[in-house]
């Protein structure tokens, strides 16, 4: 006959404690993952990134629009590198030094030795002409720096164009620094204040360069057009031919700089397969 073994002491716990343990571990999880995700953003989350652009205004002091081809090229970039731009619009003297300060991304900014020394740049995104503007009465034969020899040249503030211009400026010839804003540059050009400005533009002809300019003046004037009459001219030969870049400060975000010349040699090679496809259709 089998001998029942003797009562062992229990060492379960009641139902309730049990039901209250796990309620209580349930809730702490709850807790956890909530603060979780507050604490941590989402891995699908794209990085915003701010980015500074120089303003341009019209003769009533309203920001004009940034241009389409630009926010076209933004936004290939953008979805190229999961990222989002917040553009942040100044003057260019203030963009340019909040770069300098707080290491913000910058576009179109000129590449000189003397940024050279405080900024990281990418790759060429955007070529332009640096145009002399003059009055249609007051043109000057211009080839070289030498021909600017004693004038006054109106710039936009914070401009830089690296090079001899920048070592003769004020020495060779006068600078007029002003405000980015096209409408008051040429009306101090009509006033003879300078006896030309710089205007900077992705168009290769002087003639049209001259026809824009001419037509933002009536248009800022409120005049009745006047398809003889021609207030400017554009000089046939540029100051110069420069590249806008996106720049960085120093060792502050060079990984992102990489990253976009990847994507802009990436979107240019597209770009190129495609002119070569339509050449080809022709």
């Amino acid at each position: 006959m089998t001998q029942a073994a003797p009562n062992q002491p229990c060492n379960c716990l009641p139902q309730r404690t049990i039901r209250w343990k796990h309620l209580w571990a349930l809730a702490c999880l709850g807790i956890a993952l909530v603060l979780f995700s507050v604490i941590s953003p989402p891995a699908y989350a794209q990085r915003k990134v701010p980015l500074l652009f120089g303003e341009n205004k019209n003769e009533k002091g309203e920001l004009i629009p940034v241009a389409d081809h630009f926010l076209k090229m933004l936004s290939a970039l953008e979805k190229d590198l999961d990222v989002q731009f917040q553009l942040q619009i100044y003057p260019w003297n203030r963009a340019v030094k909040l770069a300098s300060d707080d290491g913000r991304l910058i576009f179109g900014m000129s590449l000189t030795p003397e940024r050279e020394s405080v900024f990281s740049f990418s790759e060429p995104v955007l070529f332009q002409n640096l145009w002399l503007v003059t009055r249609a009465d007051h043109e000057f034969p211009f080839e070289t720096l030498a021909d600017l020899k004693g004038k006054v040249i109106g710039v936009v503030r914070g401009s830089r164009y690296g090079g001899e211009f920048d070592l003769q400026k004020n020495r060779l010839f006068k600078i007029d620094d002003d405000i980015d804003a096209s409408s008051a540059r040429l009306k101090k050009l009509l006033n003879q204040r300078i006896d030309a400005l710089t205007y900077a533009s992705p168009i290769g002809d002087p003639k049209e360069v001259e026809k824009l300019i001419n037509d933002i003046a009536l248009h800022e004037s409120g005049e009745a057009a006047k398809p003889t009459e021609k207030r400017f001219s554009v000089l046939p030969i540029p100051l110069l031919q420069d590249g806008l870049r996106f720049a960085v400060l120093r060792g502050k975000d060079d990984a992102l700089l990489l990253a976009i010349n990847r994507s802009l040699r990436k979107l240019q090679s597209k770009n190129t397969a495609s002119r070569s496809k339509l050449t080809r259709a022709r």
